[in-house]
């Protein structure tokens, strides 16, 4: 297949520009922050954020955003590459080829002076493609490349051939497995920090089937955890383990000071809601009484034995079970 790139664009937030997409075969963009035509400003993205910030009309926070899309559709998109417009009025994706370099055209609609002609080539409704296709379509940018389904999106537009039965069961059960997790990393994120952690970590073992309890509820460099089989609590191993709420990896440091706590009879856990550094991860293979638990590994564990759970935790991760297409299943078929 001839290589391209696949971009997305938008005609303004209700669709302003849709009579330049349409009758004069253009797409353009506003920006009227940058100060007039752009080829005029150095092939930079610096030179392109400096024109936003000499208006004085964007946000610091908005700057690097609008002038990156800006010098993308200036210096990144090349005569050749496809466009979708996603159409407001009608439900349509619009797929189309750039057939010119970028010019300012302040003609038919002003504020939409940043221009490049297209060729348009085909057009469909959205419900023609997969739910996960339309999600990477939906970006919220102006001008956005698409990268995760830009074959769907070029498959059935160049070709007319659309995702088989087996790609979209795929894809439903991936959108569904990723929304679930992204869901449950951002509560653990947001609701679970210092000694509300380990006490859901606490929750978590007995939920697999250990005795476990929070040693303490202050300070910040011993313990966190206490679990095991028995009853008593005195037949090994004994797992101690530390919880750590943060999205830096934990360094080598911090494992070994935490391992120095972890007696030869007992096992170490170390959970943490990020990861570790490789010299962590190193230091831990050569201590077999020691696991190290990342941030996705405990999602894991939550999402198997979430209805060991108890009530107060459920609720504050409230998940549904749902019925999804069995892939696994239907391929072993």
């Amino acid at each position: 297949m001839e290589q391209y790139r696949v971009w997305g664009v938008r005609a303004g937030n209700a669709g302003q520009a849709d009579h330049v997409f349409m009758e004069r075969d253009q797409i353009a963009l506003s920006f009227t922050d940058a100060g007039g035509d752009a080829s005029l400003l150095a092939p930079s993205r610096g030179a392109f954020k400096e024109a936003f910030s000499r208006s004085g009309a964007a946000k610091a926070c908005a700057i690097p955003i609008q002038a990156g899309q800006l010098y993308r559709f200036v210096h990144e998109m090349r005569i050749g590459d496809r466009i979708i417009y996603p159409r407001k009025c009608d439900r349509t994706l619009h797929w189309g080829e750039v057939v010119g370099p970028y010019v300012y055209n302040v003609e038919g609609a002003a504020e939409f002076a940043h221009r490049r002609s297209v060729r348009w080539i085909a057009r469909l409704s959205r419900d023609e493609f997969t739910q996960s296709a339309l999600y990477e379509l939906g970006s919220t940018l102006a001008l956005f490349e698409l990268k995760s389904y830009s074959v769907e999106f070029s498959r059935r537009f160049e070709t007319g051939a659309g995702p088989d039965d087996d790609e979209v069961e795929e894809n439903v059960v991936r959108d569904i497995a990723e929304a679930t997790r992204d869901f449950i990393a951002r509560k653990l994120r947001l609701q679970f920090k210092g000694f509300a952690a380990e006490a859901f970590v606490a929750d978590l073992f007995c939920a697999m089937g250990y005795k476990a309890h929070v040693t303490r509820s202050h300070r910040d460099d011993d313990v966190d955890v206490i679990a095991h089989r028995d009853e008593l609590g005195i037949e090994p191993p004994i797992l101690k383990i530390q919880v750590k709420t943060n999205e830096a990896n934990i360094g080598a440091d911090a494992v070994k000071a935490f391992y120095a706590m972890v007696e030869d009879r007992d096992v170490g856990l170390f959970i943490t809601t990020g990861g570790f550094s490789s010299s962590a991860l190193d230091f831990a293979r050569t201590r077999g009484n020691l696991r190290l638990v990342t941030g996705v590994e405990l999602i894991g564990l939550i999402q198997k034995h979430y209805d060991g759970l108890s009530t107060h935790f459920r609720q504050q991760i409230p998940l549904r079970r749902v019925l999804a297409p069995d892939v696994q299943e239907a391929e072993a078929a």
